[in-house]
């Protein structure tokens, strides 16, 4: 039956409405849920996905197909995505739409133009010339001049192997310019990686969630035997107890998990969960044994070796003191000669420089450290190697060139402000919320991202987790039609929560608090198409719901009456939303602190009401109330409080001009003056607990009327 529901929403999704009283039929679910028989094994399908972190391209003018096939069967031995063009347009054209891969370029051939061009394309890490004759004059930017085939197998795989082990991204999270409720890129993926693990640990692991990633890859990997073979190893064999060695080994997995780490690609990432949860475990029980081998070794010193852009060194030296993460699990050394012995063996461009990276880590000071010694587990000449677990942070302490070794010398120290960053941030979100847990908490990072189709996806792999009863799937379609109303695919939006109110409410004990949420959010997508009447009906219907369920003193009862106030604001309806405001500003001071962020988006919006009226003063004291709450809670240079200040300077402006002699009143009133209101919307995330969880969230603007928006 769970599945059947789980291929209803799947329905949905491509565009077949599902409405309050129709279900798709079982033939059309048994339908859905049938194996087709075959597999994607189209090389045009496939040139427009990597999941791996290489892709190889040949720019071949032979067109002999036997040896053509026999060439690229020896290259996909080597690494499995492989494109071939014949001319230099279809070339260009491909490695241009190439974002998020390194390019291994083989050319039989050189001309000026070609070189010329590639010289733009910083995804290019190397190239191969393939020829027999002698070139001449070789260009710097050749890696390789390679005249029989197997030299270019041996190069490649080479390259191919260096590249990996110096492929590493790191985030850096400012504490001092990083707001908690405004977050940059940035600092939204430092945060992302230090929940993402704790989120991951929530989703239920069972059978299913690794039949469910091997036959993924069985058809993403079709026409790829030697990889097939890895796979069918690994669905046989696998134990949890053996992640390391998986990991360890130049596997599929541990090529697919880092490139979905390195672009925080959700949706691959959801079908590893089970792995990574064991593969986390797994480094947690090796650094308890570590512990015990290095008793005595208080201070540990690790290494690692690449090269990174002239502009990110900039970057290193402008965050000295400011933390820094991997985007995935760190692998590093103990043996430093190793790691500058590999480091300068990297071939740099004119605009990178090579990195010598030193990690300190004291145990006795740090505690939320995790790393295990692996060297008895990969297979590579490091018997020093040191790997890391996700969401390790540390400290920038230095960044500077040794002239003497060729090589910018970045020296890092272990550090607990990670998982203090993760910890402000869960109790700011806490005071927005009721109930919250991880994994509201991580979904809810991802829409503060600003990366809603990356949300949506998340929502979308719970839901197609082991997700045990109807109220946890409403709370999914609820923030599924939450996301669209995000991307401003209004229509999409209310498809979604109308599912989510017909499940609360026709649920069998009602679940009408439930469907009184629903309701709110279908009263701000209406707000946002300008239908008033049916956002008016909507909050109505909500404060109905909510009065016979959590009674008339609940605090989202507040949020639903600052929508109505707001409402009725755009209407001119001053007295009705003076009405509201009073009745919310009561619930909210006897059953929120003083400083909650729920009471200064009242006080903003209460100052929006006075401003409209030309009552300044009053507006005055809401704007400052407002203020003085954001901040006691919020970073100093947070954009709210920029916006607080902004209305108290425009109103202090007003004021003056009021108390000059010759003080006229403007003809025209200018609305749109005022820093607009925010609309109140409840949250629910959480698809494994029965408690509903609820959380503000901003709307974007609009110019016709006065829009609800973060103040």
């Amino acid at each position: 039956m769970l599945s059947k529901v789980k291929t209803a929403f799947s329905l949905l999704r491509i565009g077949h409405k599902i409405h309050e009283n129709t279900k798709p039929t079982n033939e059309q679910i048994d339908a859905n849920l049938k194996p087709t028989g075959s597999v994607v094994t189209s090389d045009e399908q496939r040139k427009h996905k990597n999941d791996e972190d290489i892709t190889i391209i040949l720019l071949n003018k032979n067109t002999n197909n036997e040896i053509h096939q026999s060439f690229i069967l020896c290259l996909r031995g080597i690494n499995d995505y492989v494109q071939v063009f014949h001319n230099e347009e279809d070339t260009l054209a491909s490695i241009e739409l190439i974002l998020e891969e390194k390019i291994l370029l083989i050319v039989d051939y050189l001309s000026d133009d070609l070189l010329k061009a590639l010289e733009t394309f910083k995804q290019v890490d190397s190239i191969f010339l393939y020829t027999s004759q002698s070139p001449g004059q070789v260009p710097s930017c050749i890696t390789a001049i390679c005249p029989t085939e197997q030299q270019l197998i041996d190069e490649i795989s080479c390259v191919r192997q260096q590249l990996y082990n110096q492929m590493v991204v790191f985030s850096i999270y400012n504490r001092t310019k990083a707001a908690k409720f405004d977050l940059t890129q940035e600092s939204g993926s430092f945060l992302f990686f230090q929940l993402f693990k704790a989120a991951f640990k929530r989703l239920p692991k069972n059978s299913e969630s690794k039949k469910l990633m091997v036959s993924k890859y069985r058809n993403y990997y079709a026409d790829n035997t030697k990889i097939l073979k890895e796979i069918t190893n690994f669905d046989h064999k696998y134990k949890p107890t053996e992640a390391l060695r998986w990991y360890t080994h130049d596997s599929f997995i541990y090529r697919l998990i880092n490139k979905a780490l390195r672009t925080e690609n959700i949706s691959a990432l959801c079908y590893f969960h089970f792995y990574i949860n064991d593969l986390s475990y797994q480094l947690e029980t090796e650094f308890i044994e570590f512990k015990k081998r290095n008793s005595k070794s208080i201070i540990i010193e690790f290494y690692r070796g690449f090269k990174t852009t002239q502009e990110l060194i900039k970057h290193y030296k402008h965050n000295i003191g400011n933390l820094i993460l991997t985007n995935g699990y760190l692998s590093t050394t103990r043996d430093r000669q190793l790691a500058y012995d590999l480091t300068m063996k990297q071939n740099i461009k004119s605009d990178e420089e090579k990195v010598l990276m030193k990690f300190i880590a004291d145990l006795n000071l740090v505690k939320s450290l995790i790393f295990a010694d692996i060297s008895q587990h990969n297979t590579f000449l490091d018997q020093n190697e040191i790997l890391f677990d996700l969401g390790t942070a540390f400290k920038i302490i230095s960044c500077e060139y040794c002239t003497k070794e060729k090589v910018w010398l970045v020296n890092v120290v272990a550090t607990d402000e990670g998982v203090d960053v993760a910890s402000e941030y869960i109790e700011y979100q806490a005071a927005r919320m009721t109930d919250s847990n991880i994994i509201l908490t991580f979904g809810n990072l991802i829409i503060e991202i600003g990366d809603y189709d990356k949300a949506e996806r998340y929502f979308e792999a719970i839901l197609h987790s082991s997700i045990p009863s109807d109220e946890e799937i409403a709370c999914i379609y609820y923030n599924i039609g939450r996301v669209y109303r995000l991307k401003g695919e209004y229509t999409r939006a209310l498809e979604f929560l109308k599912q989510a109110y017909a499940t609360h409410a026709n649920a069998r004990p009602s679940r009408l608090a439930s469907a009184a949420k629903a309701m709110n959010a279908i009263g701000i997508v209406y707000m946002e198409q300008n239908h008033v009447q049916q956002a008016i009906d909507s909050f109505e219907c909500a404060l109905k719901l909510y009065a016979k369920t959590i009674g008339e003193s609940h605090p989202d009862v507040g949020g639903t009456l600052i929508n109505l106030a707001n409402i009725y604001c755009e209407q001119e309806q001053f007295d009705e939303a003076l009405s509201c405001f009073k009745r919310a500003n009561y619930i909210y001071e006897c059953h929120l602190p003083p400083s909650h962020p729920k009471r200064a988006v009242l006080l903003n919006n209460l100052g929006n009401l006075y401003y409209l009226q030309n009552q300044f003063d009053l507006a005055l004291n809401a704007y400052q109330q407002a203020l003085d709450i954001n901040e006691a809670i919020l970073p100093p240079n947070h954009p709210d409080i920029a916006r607080n200040r902004h209305n108290l300077s425009m109103l202090h402006t007003i004021v003056v001009d009021q108390n000059k002699v010759d003080y006229e009143p403007k003809q025209n009133f200018n609305s749109s003056q005022v820093v607009p209101h925010l609309r109140i919307e409840t949250i629910q995330i959480n698809p494994f607990q029965a408690e509903i969880n609820y959380i503000n969230q901003a709307l974007k603007p609009k110019e016709e009327f006065i829009e609800m928006v973060k103040y």
